[in-house]
């Protein structure tokens, strides 16, 4: 049996222990929040309200730390954790910017300590076909894509608001559109350039709630747009188009219109939907567990591509605030 141990009981740490609930021969064991009251439905578990409190304590006793603590934490949490010995599975993205994550994975490489960031998208059984169809080359290059990721709303997001502080969040492009950058890095490798325009909506934050980009390959253009400030939602918008010289997949994952399938360029269409798997933060655990415990390398989400992520994330960032010039990769 494995020994977890959770740093941060936030949102999205309610989706991570829901999965664990579901693999046998892992536990969390010790967790930890600031805030004492969010520990209660953990049962059976050594419990903390102090970071440094808790990788003294559990030091030797732990297979590896689930990092599911605000952005800006990712770093230096994950640094303190594997100098004092943890393996970690860290919550993405990454790190608020690209130099701490580069310092986090230096520290996995110096200290032999096992790091990789939970990119959840990267294990729906979308991906993998899609990563497949690119590589088999049955239809064709890529010629374009199109990804779309809107929802949210306008009230105050997380702890405090940290949501809506750029510093501490980076935004919906850090945030939420990470999810699909990532994504297209995996699939489509680093573009050259990007093109973007953004804007500020909710009055109560800063950064860029909303933003429209083109990312730009040598041969092939992917267009990304995010939106985290839409009002009285009633859809959580989640499209994929990829469009190949001889067809085209598309994957749409809308609340209550769920479809993938692919289309050749004689209009036969192959039905995909029952393997879309979107149990993602399971399979990104047991995963992780697998590679951890079989030492293996983590080739479906590897850490320099994690990184390389949070660089397209400020190249963005950089073209926004200059209203839409290129800005080099």
């Amino acid at each position: 049996m494995l020994k977890i141990g959770l740093l941060g009981r936030g949102s999205i740490s309610y989706a991570h222990t829901k999965a664990y609930e579901k693999i046998e021969n892992a536990k969390i064991v010790a967790c930890c929040d600031i805030r004492p009251e969010q520990l209660d439905d953990i049962k059976d578990a050594r419990k903390y309200t102090d970071i440094d409190t808790f990788l003294a304590e559990e030091a030797g006793k732990l297979d590896y730390v689930d990092i599911c603590l605000p952005t800006y934490l990712h770093a230096e949490v994950s640094i303190k954790a594997m100098r004092a010995g943890f393996n970690v599975l860290c919550e993405k993205p990454m790190a608020i910017n690209s130099k701490k994550a580069e310092e986090m994975m230096q520290v996995s490489e110096e200290t032999g300590k096992r790091l990789m960031i939970a990119h959840c998208s990267r294990f729906i059984g979308a991906t993998r076909i899609m990563k497949e169809e690119i590589l088999k080359g049955e239809m064709g290059k890529v010629r374009n894509a199109e990804y779309f990721r809107q929802g949210g709303s306008r009230d105050p997001m997380g702890y405090k608001n940290w949501f809506r502080d750029e510093t501490l969040s980076g935004g919906a492009l850090l945030d939420l559109q990470i999810h699909d950058i990532d994504v297209i890095r995996g699939l489509m490798g680093m573009p050259n350039e990007v093109c973007v325009v953004g804007a500020n909506v909710i009055p109560s934050g800063n950064g860029y709630d909303e933003a429209s980009s083109l990312l730009i390959y040598d041969n092939m253009h992917v267009f990304v747009k995010v939106d985290w400030a839409i009002e009285k939602n009633l859809y959580d918008f989640r499209v994929t188009r990829i469009n190949f010289d001889n067809g085209y997949m598309f994957l749409d994952r809308t609340n209550n219109r769920t479809t993938f399938t692919k289309v050749d360029q004689n209009g036969n269409v192959t039905d995909l939907t029952d393997k879309i798997d979107t149990d993602m933060y399971y399979n990104e655990i047991v995963y992780y567990i697998d590679c951890l415990v079989n030492n293996k390398p983590f080739d479906l989400c590897p850490v320099n591509e994690s990184i390389d992520a949070v660089r397209i994330v400020e190249a963005q960032k950089r073209s926004a605030d200059l209203r839409g010039e290129k800005v080099k990769v």
